[in-house]
C-alpha cells in the first residue's frame, strides 16, 4: 500500500472505553430528553413503555454485536446491507440511518441547551434560553462547535465523550441510588400505573412506546467507529453489549422514579433528570444543580456521537459509490470533513427553520421524526444476520433472535407510521428524496482507494469474502454488476 493511499484511511485511535462511550453517549443520553416526553404521554406507565421498547433494543444490540465481528468497518447496517443485498438496499439502509443521526444531533443539542437553560434559570431566574428563537439558535451554535471539534480529529472527539460519559455514570449512580432511596423514604414517590385502554388511552400508550424507542436509538453507534478502534473485531462487540446493558439499567429505574413524582409540568420535559434530582430530600438543591451541569455535557456528548455516526455513514456511502465521492474525502487529520460539515449543517438547519415554534413543540416535532430511518436500518441489520445464519447452517434457536428482532422493529415502525402524522410525511419525503438521488446519481462504483483496513491497521479487509452473497444479478439500470463482497472491501 502506498503512503498516499495509507493516508486516506481512518485512523485507529479508539479503545474499549472510547467505543463504549460513543455507543452509550448516543443512546444513554437520549434518556435525558425522551424520559420527560414518555412520562407526558404514558404517565405512571412510563416504565412499562420503556420496557416494551427495550425488547427491540436488546435484540438489535445482540444483532449488531454479532455483525460487528464479521464486518468491522464503518457504516453499520448500511455496509451490512450493501455487502449482503447490493447497492440499492445499502443506499436505503444508509439513507435511513443518516436521517436519524441528523435528528439525533438536533434533538440532543436541544436537550443540552434545555439543561443549560434550567441551570441558568435556577441561578438567575431567567428562562430566556428555553424560549424560541433563542432555544433553537443556541442549539445550532452548539452543533457548529461539535462540527469544529470533529474536524480536529477522532481522538479529541472520542476523549470528549469518554470524560463526560464517566461523569454521567457516576452522577446517575448517585441520583438513582442514593436519590431514589431518599425519595422513597421521604414519601415523595406515588407509583401508580393507570389502566391502559381506560384511564390511559391505548393510542396514547402506544405513542409513548414509540417515543420510548427514541431513548434507545443509536445502538449501532459503536460500530460506526469500527475502523477507528484498535482490535475492532474483539472490542466493538463488547462495547455494543456494554452500552445496551448500561442504558437499560438506567432507563427502567429512572422512569419509575420520574413518573412517580407529583407536580411535574410541561417544562420539566425539557430537563427531566434535573427535575428528578432537584426533588431529592436534603440533597435536592445540590443534586439538581449538578445534574443540570452533567445533563448539559452528556447530551452535548450524545449530539457529538451523532455527528460521528452521521459522518461515518456518509463516508461509507461515499466510499461505496452511493453518495458523491466528496463524502469519503479525509482531511490531513484522517477524518471525513465534508461529511461532518454536511451532517451538522442539515441538523442546524432543521432547528433554525422551525425556530419560531414554542420550545416544547419544537422538541416534540424533532422527537416525532426520530426512529423512522433507524428502525428501517435495524431491520436490514436483522435481515443481514439471518441471511448469514442461514448460509452458515445455524440452528432454529439462533435464527430466532434476528427473526424476533426484525419483527419487533417492524412493529414499532408500523406504530410510528400510524401515530406520528408529521413524522410520517417528513420521513416519506426524506425517503423519496433519497430515491431520486439514487436514480439520478452516478453509476455505482466503489471508491477502491478508500477500502477499509484490517483491525490491526494493516492491509484492506478480505475476511468478508467468506460471507459472499449469491451470484451477482444481471446489469440493471445503473449499468454495473453487483460487486462481490471481496471486491467491495
Amino acid at each position: 500500500m502506498s503512503q498516499s493511499e495509507e493516508g486516506r484511511h481512518l485512523r485507529r485511535e479508539v479503545g474499549l472505553f472510547g467505543a463504549f462511550s460513543v455507543g452509550y453517549a448516543d443512546v444513554g443520553a437520549d434518556l435525558y430528553i425522551t424520559l420527560g416526553l414518555v412520562a407526558l404521554y404514558a404517565m405512571g406507565a412510563a416504565p412499562l413503555a420503556l420496557a416494551t421498547a427495550a425488547i427491540a433494543y436488546v435484540l438489535t444490540g445482540v444483532t449488531y454485536a454479532q455483525l460487528s465481528k464479521r464486518y468491522p468497518v464503518a457504516g453499520g447496517s448500511q455496509h451490512y446491507a450493501y455487502v449482503r443485498f447490493g447497492p440499492l438496499h445499502g443506499f436505503f439502509a444508509g439513507w435511513g440511518l443518516l436521517l436519524d443521526y441528523i435528528i439525533d444531533i438536533a434533538l440532543l443539542a436541544l436537550a443540552s441547551v434545555g439543561y443549560l437553560g434550567f441551570l441558568i434559570k435556577r441561578a438567575t431566574g431567567s428562562g430566556a434560553l428555553l424560549v424560541n428563537p433563542v432555544y433553537a439558535a443556541a442549539s445550532s451554535a452548539l452543533i457548529a462547535f461539535l462540527v469544529v471539534l470533529n474536524i480536529i480529529g477522532i481522538k479529541a472527539s472520542s476523549r470528549f465523550n469518554e470524560i463526560f460519559v464517566a461523569i454521567d455514570l457516576a452522577t446517575l449512580s448517585v441520583v438513582l441510588g442514593v436519590g431514589g432511596l431518599l425519595l422513597a423514604l421521604g414519601g415523595a414517590l406515588e407509583p401508580r400505573i393507570p389502566s391502559i385502554g381506560g384511564e390511559l388511552p391505548l393510542d396514547r400508550f402506544l405513542y409513548a412506546v414509540t417515543i420510548s424507542m427514541a431513548s434507545y436509538i443509536g445502538v449501532e453507534a459503536s460500530s460506526q467507529v469500527a475502523e477507528e478502534v484498535k482490535d475492532a473485531e474483539r472490542v466493538v462487540p463488547k462495547a455494543i453489549l456494554l452500552a445496551v446493558l448500561a442504558t437499560v439499567a438506567v432507563a427502567l429505574p429512572a422512569s419509575a422514579f420520574y413518573s412517580s413524582l407529583r407536580g411535574l409540568g410541561e417544562e420539566d420535559a425539557q430537563h427531566p433528570f434535573s427535575s428528578l434530582a432537584s426533588r431529592v430530600p436534603l440533597l435536592g438543591p445540590y443534586l439538581g444543580f449538578w445534574t443540570s451541569i452533567v445533563g448539559t455535557l452528556i447530551t452535548a456528548a450524545s449530539a457529538n456521537a451523532g455527528v460521528i455516526g452521521a459522518s461515518r455513514v456518509a463516508f461509507s456511502m461515499g466510499r461505496d459509490g452511493l453518495l458523491p465521492r466528496a463524502f469519503c474525502r479525509l482531511n490531513s487529520r484522517g477524518v471525513p470533513d465534508v461529511a461532518i460539515i454536511a451532517s451538522g449543517a442539515v441538523a442546524a438547519g432543521l432547528l433554525l427553520v422551525n425556530a419560531m415554534l414554542p420550545g416544547v413543540a419544537l422538541l416534540d416535532l424533532v422527537a416525532s421524526l426520530f426512529n423512522f430511518g433507524a428502525l428501517l436500518a435495524y431491520m436490514y441489520a436483522h435481515a443481514t444476520l439471518l441471511s448469514v445464519y442461514i448460509e452458515e447452517g445455524r440452528g432454529p434457536l439462533e435464527k430466532a433472535q434476528p427473526i424476533l428482532g426484525f419483527a419487533s422493529c417492524a412493529a414499532l415502525w408500523a406504530l410510528l407510521f400510524i401515530l406520528h402524522e408529521m413524522g410520517r410525511w417528513m420521513a416519506l419525503a426524506w425517503l423519496a428524496m433519497g430515491a431520486l438521488l439514487y436514480l439520478a446519481g452516478p453509476r455505482h462504483r466503489p471508491a477502491t482507494h478508500a477500502r477499509p483496513r484490517g483491525a490491526d491497521g494493516g492491509p484492506p479487509l478480505r475476511r468478508l469474502s467468506r460471507l459472499r452473497s449469491p451470484a451477482p444479478r444481471s446489469r440493471g439500470r445503473r449499468g454495473s454488476r453487483r460487486p462481490s463482497a471481496s471486491s467491495r472491501v
